[in-house]
């Protein structure tokens, strides 16, 4: 659906509320910003980027900063088969704390090649610090979505494959209209509702993460109710 289609769509499931109650301008804004949370609650939009290693002797200096160097940066994908890579060798992602009780001296250990990684905030670190300058860093990413916009465009980086999952942005607009008209029963209830297709929506997507997602019967049973399939 495109953007003036989900608009339309909300206002024949709201009769009452006209654009003289809620604007059409405010339902362009509240679009965009339900783009951006499912696609954050869902991971759907995703991506790889390289970060060129820079050679250290410390591991607090071994650290990247991922809003700089990747754009739109949300998050780390690490799901199997993503996370990051040094040198065309997958890392094992690990924390703190597994650092420190596997062994409490890791912060002082010389320049080597590193074996996992931890992010912490928007910075991405490793158990030791590069020995090595100019090495590729691989980082599978989780992505902020492009801004919907357009009267003709379509949610999600308008991807064809989660075009059966447009219906969300709907879902989204009932929990803050309900709000905005004073309604909070009504709109606890579309809160829930929302939340409840993006995980529905999350599950489906979560297995094909680097391919097209695969239509099922069972997917049709989340669109909106009135589009008449």
């Amino acid at each position: 659906m495109t953007l003036t289609e989900i608009i339309q769509i909300f206002r024949s499931e709201n009769p009452e509320l006209t654009d003289k109650v809620i604007s059409d301008v405010l339902l362009k804004k509240w679009c965009i910003q339900g783009d951006k949370e499912v696609c954050a609650l869902t991971r759907c939009i995703v991506g790889d980027s390289t970060i060129v290693s820079v050679a250290s002797s410390s591991v607090y200096d071994t650290k990247y900063d991922l809003e700089a160097e990747i754009d739109k940066f949300f998050d780390i994908d690490d799901f199997p088969g993503g996370g990051v890579s040094f040198d065309d060798e997958p890392l094992e992602k690990t924390t703190v704390a597994e650092l420190d009780k596997e062994d409490s001296s890791w912060r002082s250990r010389s320049a080597g090649t590193p074996e996992k990684w931890y992010r912490r905030g928007k910075f991405l670190y490793f158990d030791y610090p590069i020995s090595t300058a100019d090495l590729e860093i691989r980082v599978y990413t989780v992505l902020v979505s492009d801004d919907f916009v357009g009267d003709d465009t379509t949610p999600y980086n308008q991807l064809s494959h989660l075009e059966p999952y447009h219906y969300g942005i709907n879902k989204y607009l009932q929990w803050k209209a309900k709000a905005k008209v004073g309604k909070p029963n009504e709109a606890q209830i579309a809160q829930a509702e929302f939340f409840d297709y993006a995980k529905f929506m999350k599950s489906q997507i979560g297995g094909n993460r680097f391919s097209p997602v695969r239509i099922t019967s069972k997917q049709n049973l989340y669109h909106n109710p009135n589009s008449g399939r």
